[in-house]
Parts: C-alpha cells; structure tokens; sequence
C-alpha cells in the first residue's frame, strides 16, 4: 500500500494494520512524520512536531505489542491535539504569544487517558488566537489553509486539527468547541467533528474560552474512530467537578443499536436561512435518502433560537473577559486588535445580566428539550457557506451579505449554549469542490444514539471522508 493510501486509514484499519503486524508502530509513525514535513509548510497545521518522543513512544509501542501486551485499538496510533490541551512540561501557546514559555507541570486528564490506552502525539495543532474565532487565521502564528483550496480557510477554532486530519497528518485530534470550533472546521475541511454531551468528557488541564460553554470535542475521518476516542476519553473526573458520573459509554453500542425509524425534527427557514444554495441541496437530498429508507422527517417547533445564541454570546464575553483580564491590564499590546476589542467588550457586561443570562438559558434548554419530545435527532446544515476566502470578512449568502464569523457560526451556537451532543458529518461536495457538512443533534447523553444514527446516515447516503487533492 502506497504511504499516502495508509496514511488516510481510519483508525480502525490501521489499529488492525498495526496488531497483525503488517505495519509497525515505528514505521507509521516515521510516515506521519514525513508526510507533516511535506505539507505543513502549504496548510500551516501544526504549531509544534514531537518527532523525537513520538519515535520513542513508537518503539515502545512495537515492543509491548511484539511481546503480546496489545492495550488496545488506539495503540501505536498516531493524533495530535488542539495547542490549548496540556501535556507535561510541553509548551502550551494557545495560539497566542500571551503564553510564551508556559509549560504546564500536569496533563490534561483526556490526554492521559489516550496515553493509557496507547496512543501516540505527533505534535499540537494550530488554531484562532485564545480559541475565540472561526476562521483560524491567527495574527501570531499564520492561518491553517484549507487541504481542499489553499486559497481558502480551514475554519476554527479547531481549524489546525481539521486540516490535519483531513490531509493524513495524522489519524485524528482533539479539539475544543465553545461555539462551533469543532463541527465548523470539520464541515469545511471534509471530516467529521464531534462535540459530546457537556459533562460527559473532562476539561481538566485544557485551557478554557468560556467554563460553561466550552467542549472537548473530536475530529476524526470515520464514526467508528470518534467512538473508540470518547469510550477512552468520556467518564467522571474528581478534577473537573462539571462532569457527570453518567453509565460510561461503549463504542460497541454504535453497532447495537436500532435506528432504522428514527423521528428528525428540521428547524423553520426562519433558523435554517440563509443558505448558499449548493448547502441547501446537498442537505435536503441527504434527508430525502434518509426519508427513503424509513426515517420520519418534521419540522421542529421552536421558535426561540435568536435568544438561545444572545445568551450564549453575553455568556462568552463575560466568561471569557473574566479569565484575560490581568492579561488585559498588563499586556494589551500582545492581543490582536480583534481579540482584544472583543475581550474589552466583556469586561462591560453587567455581572446581573450574565446571570440573567444563564437563567434564562435554563429555561430555554427546557423548552428545547420539550420541542424535542417525540423526535429522536435535530438536523440542519453545520454552516451556511462553504470555506470563505482567506481574509474574506463578508460573504454574500443567497442575496443575503452576512460577516464570515456569522455565516460559519449562527447554525452551531446554539447547541452549546444548549449543552447537547452534536456532529458535523460529510454532506457531499458543492460545485466548486468544495466539502459541504451536515449537523445532527441529540438529546443529553443520547452520544450513542447521536453516533449510531451518524453511521447509518453515512451508510444510507454515501457521504464519507474523501482524500483532498494534496
């Protein structure tokens, strides 16, 4: 097999690859490394490369799996993480130069259970500056490009990991989603983004945007590969005290369970527009599919969506203010002029509003969830354009002008204000070869069912990852 048909895999089948023996953990390993000196030079992925660890950590990889201590399907396989997550004595940037020199003295508690089961860092991924934007284009360490179109962004905040996956950098990665920052990049690079439930997966040691809005998330080029990771990185941590000690989630359950009859509820045009119109097909002949094999499309009644993203947006600021303000005070010279007339602005909220805002975002996940009996999955587009052009701050939208950060953001941000599982899959390709992404949504702790209906859509519909012509 050739090392550019290897190296887009999924995990699955390089994990069988790798116990058989038909490829060793050194050699992937060293494949990765090559392919990331070959192309991070055009995407602008990846902000640091372990090489030197990451040969080690192979060469022990091969030696326990030679000696018959196999720890499973993550072992020996080859991710990389968003530069937010921390690993011990390893800098960490968060995309700014605020950070310079900060090297953590623990790791995250998710980046220690992927070590436990074997996987193996080739490095951290580039990403919007603090995490707080969706386009990665990062004024201290360049814009992550589009594997598709380098003309083009990779969207954010995850964009860095998006693009890496995508163009076989590595296997998958880890991301975070305050907004959209994983299901975003993920819908414009071609791959798939995952956010779970907020509490099922730790925060602990991963460098916050907002406490209450913020997601671990993944990124990964097959459903069976997002499922293996959060079985590994989901459960309770006495180290962050939002998370639930809910039934631990099995990948096997993907498989298991029945989703030939599943009820979709599709929001109102009032939410859904507007939409470039290469979206808008793609999304409606996909559902069309899924309607052909049994499944029951409606309309979801709710009408409140404008007020679940204004208290998402009051949240953001103020959580996020609240967090740079020493920095704000000391070093304002170091922020983008962007971030920081953004971060200003949320040292102005009232601290009475913010709690009326997260009032009434109780009361708004309430009725969503009422709006929700009797439907089994929420559906919409992930984004209503496809990747906009690097510097692009404007997009016409189906007569309709929109700022970027909108078009790539409005049909995303509600979810976590709403604290719900969700996933951008593939959607098909739009006229101008461009990956298009659809978004499915679940009720809490329902990753499973999320999962299980995100596989059958790409079995009933033919979406999945495809190469980027790199």
């Amino acid at each position: 097999m050739r090392k550019r048909d290897l190296l887009h895999l999924s995990i699955k089948e390089i994990s069988e690859a790798i116990k058989t023996g038909e490829i060793s953990p050194v050699e992937l390993i060293t494949s990765v490394i090559e392919r990331i000196k070959h192309l991070n030079g055009l995407l602008n992925a990846y902000i640091s490369v372990f090489e030197q660890s990451a040969v080690e950590e192979a060469a022990r990889a091969e030696a326990e799996i030679r000696a018959g201590r196999w720890l499973g399907p993550l072992h020996g396989v080859p991710l990389s993480l968003k530069d937010v997550f921390y690993i011990k004595d390893t800098i960490t940037t968060a995309g700014s130069p605020i950070l310079k020199g900060f090297t953590p003295k623990h790791e995250a508690t998710v980046v220690k259970r992927l070590r436990e089961a074997g996987a193996i860092f080739v490095g951290k991924t580039n990403l919007h500056e603090f995490a707080y934007g969706v386009t990665n284009v990062n004024p201290h360490f360049g814009a992550t490009k589009n594997p598709w179109n380098l003309d083009r962004i990779a969207g954010g905040s995850s964009g860095g990991s998006a693009a890496a996956v995508a163009a076989g950098m590595c296997f998958a990665s880890l991301g975070t989603d305050t907004g959209g920052s994983t299901r975003i990049p993920a819908a414009l690079c071609g791959i798939i983004g995952f956010k779970p439930t907020y509490g099922l997966v730790s925060k602990h040691g991963v460098f916050p945007l907002a406490w209450s809005l913020d997601h671990v998330g993944i990124l990964a080029r097959s459903i069976w590969d997002v499922g293996i990771l959060l079985e590994t990185i989901a459960g309770p941590d006495p180290a962050d005290v939002t998370t639930f000690a809910s039934k631990p989630f099995e990948a096997k359950q993907i498989s298991s369970l029945d989703v030939k009859r599943l009820k979709v509820g599709v929001p109102s045009d009032k939410f859904l527009e507007p939409l470039q119109d290469d979206i808008k097909r793609l999304f409606w002949n996909s559902l069309k599919k899924l309607e052909d094999e049994g499944w029951q499309i409606r309309e979801l009644d709710f009408k409140r969506f404008e007020q679940v993203s204004a208290c998402r947006y009051i949240i953001l600021l103020t959580e996020a203010a609240s967090l740079h303000a020493h920095w704000l005070e000391r070093n304002p010279e170091l922020y983008s002029e962007e971030l920081r007339h953004r971060l200003m602005l949320g040292l102005l909220v009232p601290s009475d509003v913010y709690l009326k805002a997260q009032r009434a975002r109780k009361v708004l996940i309430r009725e969503f969830l009422e709006a929700m009996n009797g439907l089994d999955l929420v559906a919409c587009p992930t984004t209503s354009v496809t990747a906009p052009m690097i510097g692009e701050e404007r997009v016409l939208v189906n007569g309709t002008e929109l700022s970027v950060r909108l078009a790539l953001l409005r049909l995303t941000e509600p979810f976590n204000a709403l604290a719900l599982p969700a996933i951008s899959v593939p959607c098909g390709m739009s006229k101008d070869n461009l990956p298009v992404g659809l978004q499915l949504v679940s009720k809490p702790f329902r990753d499973d069912l999320l999962l299980a209906a995100a596989l059958a859509y790409e079995e009933i519909t033919g979406n999945g990852y495809k190469m980027p012509p790199l």
